[in-house]
């Protein structure tokens, strides 16, 4: 897959690649996929296998599979494959000043306008933000504005921060079933699909910023750490996703936030941008 890496394009490669092609490019598969891969259960019974001693050994040779080092991590030494997945870092580093928009996951990143009619469209498949938020009136508060769609791959760290100082409302739970939000299923509209959470953030820079979690498949679970109303600063923690790809959205009102050139140009052209946690991916208005 061709990603944009801020200063050349990459292939990256894709993790399970040949399962998620039979799932959601084959006939039959997408069968499965609709009818019995996508269900909560199905997922509950992978994360056990995965939370379990037996997916230990799993991990040195995924690392090794996808160069990943966990150096900067809590711990090297992990008991199963989802304790891995779940790794935590010891800091994150900011790499913005005060009006700067930070990355807010290891991710590849995609950047677009929400039209006048509160329209946008991913991988060629259109979208309202009333679908994804499914709440008309707070959708039309983010017409003209932008959608930030953070994809993190099961290769990427899975924990997630705030983008600013602020304070946030309660979250709201939408639920869904479980589709991976790999480009391949995007004529599923998974995003509108799946189980995912939305938090309404009032941040000091940048506006009333929506801040959406979208599990995926054998991610059933997603883990904030406060989903009451509570205050944040930037690049505090908000949680993590248990195994598998997943993805944060962050909707942006109009006016409040100019993207970084690069980050534009390529998603317009249906190319994601590989970001890290921290980097500056924009500047308030």
């Amino acid at each position: 897959m061709q990603v944009w890496d801020r200063e050349k394009l990459i292939e990256e490669p894709e993790v399970g690649a040949g399962a998620i092609r039979f799932a959601y490019g084959n006939p039959f598969g997408r069968f499965l996929a609709k009818t019995i891969l996508c269900r909560k259960f199905v997922s509950e019974l992978y994360a056990a296998w995965q939370c379990s001693g037996l997916s230990k050994r799993k991990v040195k040779k995924f690392m090794a599979q996808y160069n990943i080092s966990v150096e900067d991590c809590t711990t090297q030494d992990f008991p199963n494959f989802n304790a891995f997945f779940t790794r935590q870092r010891k800091d994150y580093v900011n790499l913005t000043t005060e009006n700067e928009l930070p990355a807010i996951a290891d991710s590849k990143l995609t950047a677009l306008p929400i039209s006048a009619g509160c329209r946008f469209k991913i991988k060629g498949v259109p979208y309202t933000a009333e679908e994804l938020l499914e709440d008309k009136a707070l959708a039309a508060e983010y017409r003209g504005g932008l959608c930030l769609i953070f994809r993190l791959s099961p290769d990427d760290y899975h924990r997630y921060v705030y983008p600013d100082d602020g304070a946030q409302e309660p979250c709201r739970r939408i639920k869904g079933v479980l589709h991976t939000v790999n480009p391949i299923a995007a004529d599923m509209k998974v995003y509108r699909r799946n189980k995912r959470t939305v938090q309404r953030l009032r941040t000091a820079h940048f506006g009333d910023v929506l801040q959406m979690e979208v599990g995926a498949l054998l991610v059933g679970k997603i883990v904030n750490h406060a989903e009451g109303a509570a205050e944040f600063s930037k690049l505090q923690e908000k949680g993590y996703f248990a195994y598998g790809g997943s993805t944060v959205i962050l909707l942006l009102k109009k006016d409040t936030v100019r993207i970084d050139e690069d980050i534009l140009t390529y998603s317009a052209q249906g190319i994601e941008t590989k970001v890290r946690l921290g980097e500056r991916i924009g500047v308030k208005l």
